[in-house]
């Protein structure tokens, strides 16, 4: 009777942790759209905070895009309201994340110079995967579709001999969530090791585990 109860609890325990190991393949991944409407700029702008959307945001600031001048590409480029993205001073901008996630589109805009040319490039680790030159303009925000799939850094580069910013609004990204298969094994690990001792100390015997069972060593 005994033998059955901890067989059961270590099958469960196994069943676990292969539930996990298979489950990556099988995943839904949500995606995300990120308007930036939620974050508040102040009475200039700020930077995008690290965390947002799960992800780590470098050369990133959020401005209100209705405040801005009517000809201007952080007015247009508004497809929600207030907030939009863009690169203060036109550096180079990243994003980030310590696991991978799906760069899946965005609507990009000019902030002040027709035809810019926006380089948008895709890291899996150190190898650039995805490497793609989009051309931006003021009047009215471009619908772009990276699908750029299992990165865990994407550059955004602006080709211009002058300083000119691009602006960016609801960007959509998939970033996995964490396995409720994980939560599950390490909770069976537990509940395993727990039994394993009182066990132990009920019978006052050496145990061992065995391919379904924690038993009485001989």
């Amino acid at each position: 009777m005994k033998t059955r109860i901890f067989r059961r609890i270590f099958g469960l325990f196994q069943l676990s942790i292969v539930m996990f190991l298979v489950e990556p393949a099988n995943a839904q991944i949500a995606s995300t759209t990120l308007t930036f409407d939620n974050l508040s700029p102040g009475s200039d702008y700020s930077l995008v905070p690290d965390g947002y959307g799960g992800l780590q945001w470098n050369n990133f600031g959020v401005i209100s895009g209705g405040g801005q001048p009517l000809y201007s590409g952080y007015y247009n480029g508004m497809v929600s309201s207030p907030n939009v993205a863009f690169d203060p001073y036109g550096a180079p901008a990243s994003i980030t994340s310590t696991t991978s996630f799906d760069l899946i589109s965005a609507y990009l805009t000019a902030a002040w110079q027709n035809g810019l040319q926006l380089e948008v490039q895709g890291f899996v680790g150190t190898t650039l995967t995805y490497d793609n030159t989009y051309t931006l303009n003021i009047s009215a925000p471009t619908f772009f579709q990276f699908k750029y799939l299992g990165v865990d850094e994407v550059d955004f580069i602006r080709n211009s001999s002058y300083s000119q910013q691009f602006v960016m609004d609801n960007l959509t990204v998939s970033v996995p969530e964490p396995s409720v298969f994980l939560l599950g094994a390490l909770g069976a690990a537990g509940l395993l090791t727990l039994r394993y001792a009182r066990h132990s100390r009920r019978y006052g015997c050496p145990t061992r585990l065995e391919a379904f069972a924690v038993v009485c060593e001989p």
